[in-house]
């Protein structure tokens, strides 16, 4: 019996290490146990994450529709050769940006994770424009997804979203349709199976 509680020690302390905790610039990846439409089979980069609330936008839900027809006044993106992106249920009239910049120079401004950058102000966008104006550097998004305290740990605990690192990459994929689909193949590679109490017991 000895023996087997050691394996079964053994086993977590690892186990820990094939799981990532939520942090601004991880991705929300939606499980098959996700229930809520909004987010099947969605994939969503956290922009914020706190005890208080958590804030993100969702990577994989492009759109035909052009940011001059969602963002009139924001004359500037005629010449963008992108489309916007639903971000997320909540404030679908607003727009969120992120670019992709190694030496952005936007004062105050702070990478989400590496050389990806959010931005919410048009005059962000207008600045970044003139050296990112296509979608291999820079996205729109149209709303966001938002949690309340405890809200999204509670769906992590249901097994709804399973919480991977970003890479830029994946983000600004140039086939974002086929983003979740690689990604949940390559965490079912990934994953192992808990031992059950029995097959602990029936250790030597």
């Amino acid at each position: 019996m000895k023996s087997s509680c050691l394996v079964l020690l053994a086993w977590l302390a690892a186990a820990p290490s094939l799981a990532q905790a939520p942090a601004q610039g991880m991705l929300l990846v939606a499980t098959p146990e996700m229930r809520d439409p909004r987010f099947s089979q969605t994939v969503i980069l956290l922009l914020h994450y706190e005890a208080e609330a958590a804030l993100g936008v969702a990577i994989n839900r492009p759109t035909w529709v052009t940011p001059s027809t969602a963002f009139p006044q924001m004359d500037f993106l005629q010449d963008y050769r992108g489309n916007v992106y639903v971000g997320g249920p909540m404030a679908r009239a607003n727009v969120l940006v992120l670019v992709r910049d190694p030496e952005i120079d936007v004062p105050g401004t702070e990478p989400v994770f590496d050389d990806v950058y959010l931005g919410t102000d048009p005059e962000f966008v207008r600045s970044v424009f003139a050296t990112a104006g296509d979608e291999r550097r820079l996205r729109l998004y149209a709303g966001h997804a938002r949690w309340s305290a405890g809200q999204l740990d509670g769906e992590l605990a249901a097994g709804h979203w399973q919480v991977v690192p970003a890479t830029a990459d994946v983000v600004f994929a140039r086939d974002p349709l086929e983003v979740w689909g690689r990604l949940r193949a390559r965490g079912s590679e990934m994953s192992v199976s808990v031992p059950s109490a029995e097959s602990v017991a029936a250790l030597p």
